[in-house]
């Protein structure tokens, strides 16, 4: 109603209202209410609300959000293609992990239910998969661990005797107190390759057939790319090393400025699976002419911009990552120890037991599968059609059965929680 007419009792009770609210407030109370005086001594809104309680501060994301908002930025999680790097988060020991396993209930579904009295774990990292085992078997006798690093020697053995001793309590208080009459577990931790299994179970007297169940949890993991002296990230600068173990023959630095220009393209190529293998390779020689590219930011100066990509990202990633990738494949002779590792991993099962292995980008898993398929017996395939008049090849020896006929993947809120889990599959098979 306009004030010209508006009654005086109506004006008077329209000025004099506030005031009688105002009246009683102190300056510093209605600082506090988010009001003060206005025309005619009313009261008037500062950003606050004028009367009652203020609304309560917006609660935090939850931790799932909070991640997937991290992942919004230029983090770890775009740094080896279908290596991402794991989100932080908290392990199953508790505490900050040094790097999530992924697939985790998938991996324990694989053995559940089985009696497992000898694991393998080809690839130890920080123990995350080998300490689920353990406490979920506690008829467990044997425990062996590969890994090249010492880092995650240093950080998994503590983890393994925790799992342990927490398994012995378990069983002795009721859940499986018939297992407890067979002794300690024997946590034997391996400072080798796990393309190197056949001898080193050989060592320990784990001769073929002595073990029932074995996993393989390739890639690269967070313990490498977190730490800029490595050289595994190009997100932070540090080193071009790229080295899984101190024991390898070469560094990224030995390929990026070694190697011809061809043999940079093959595998950028071939193990990066970059589109633009050409253009890269060519400029990583042209920059080396200049001077030797002696660190991961100076690699990813000398890539450069690629056609083509926008916003700095290509299919959602760093236009980086497909060469790091390549040349860290070179460096740790990735898939050739995948291919070397897994017949001796099979012939070491016993009757009835299981290798599970996950992997993370195509070039591995189609490795996996195509050697499962061969100890299944099924034909590999060819490099040109058969007509039926032709002789059929002879099909291999069936030592083997299909668990998995698809690979497992990682459900929704495995994603949200860790990125890296995203591209991981798992195959299992059974030996016969």
């Amino acid at each position: 109603i306009s004030p010209r007419l508006m009654s005086s009792a109506q004006v008077s009770a329209r000025t004099t209202a506030p005031d009688t609210i105002a009246g009683d407030m102190t300056t510093a109370a209605m600082a506090a209410a988010g009001v003060t005086r206005g025309f005619a001594g009313g009261l008037v809104r500062t950003g606050a609300r004028a009367m009652g309680a203020s609304r309560a501060p917006p609660s935090p994301p939850p931790a799932a959000a909070a991640r997937r908002l991290q992942r919004k930025t230029f983090s770890a999680t775009a740094e080896t293609s279908s290596d991402a790097a794991d989100v932080a988060g908290t392990d199953p020991d508790g505490g900050d992990a040094p790097h999530v396993p992924v697939l985790m209930r998938q991996v324990l579904d694989a053995f559940d239910g089985r009696q497992v009295r000898c694991y393998v774990d080809g690839t130890m990292g920080a123990g995350g998969h080998a300490s689920a085992i353990i406490r979920q078997h506690p008829e467990l006798r044997t425990f062996v661990g590969f890994d090249v690093d010492p880092l995650a020697h240093s950080i998994a053995r503590p983890r393994l005797e925790a799992a342990a001793a927490e398994a012995r309590g378990a069983s002795t208080s009721g859940r499986d107190a018939a297992s407890s009459i067979h002794g300690p577990l024997a946590i034997n931790t391996v400072q080798s390759n796990f393309r190197h299994m056949r001898e080193r179970l050989a060592e320990l007297e784990l001769i073929d057939g002595a073990v029932d169940a074995i996993l393989m949890d390739l890639g690269v993991s967070s313990m490498h790319l977190d730490r800029p002296e490595r050289g595994f990230s190009f997100m932070n600068d540090g080193p071009l090393d790229m080295r899984m173990g101190p024991g390898a023959h070469m560094s990224a630095s030995d390929v990026v400025n070694g190697w011809p220009e061809e043999e940079l393209a093959r595998i950028i190529r071939d193990y990066g699976e970059e589109k633009h293998w050409r253009l890269l390779a060519r400029r990583i020689c042209e920059r080396r002419g200049e001077a030797p590219i002696e660190t991961t930011r100076q690699l990813v100066d000398a890539l450069g911009r690629i056609p083509g990509v926008k916003k700095g990202r290509s299919g959602g990633i760093h236009p980086a990552t497909r060469t790091f990738q390549g040349i860290r494949i070179a460096v740790n002779e990735e898939l050739a120890v995948v291919e070397e590792a897994i017949p001796a991993a099979i012939d070491a099962l016993a009757p009835g037991g299981r290798l599970a292995i996950i992997t993370f980008h195509s070039l591995e898993d189609k490795i996996v599968k195509n050697a499962f398929r061969l100890a299944a017996g099924r034909p590999q395939p060819s490099d040109r059609p058969l007509s039926a008049w032709e002789p059929q090849p002879e099909l291999p020896p069936k030592i083997v059965k299909l668990v998995t006929r698809k690979p497992l993947v990682a459900d929704k809120s495995e994603v949200d929680d860790n990125a890296r889990s995203r591209s991981a599959k798992l195959r299992i098979c059974e030996k016969l």
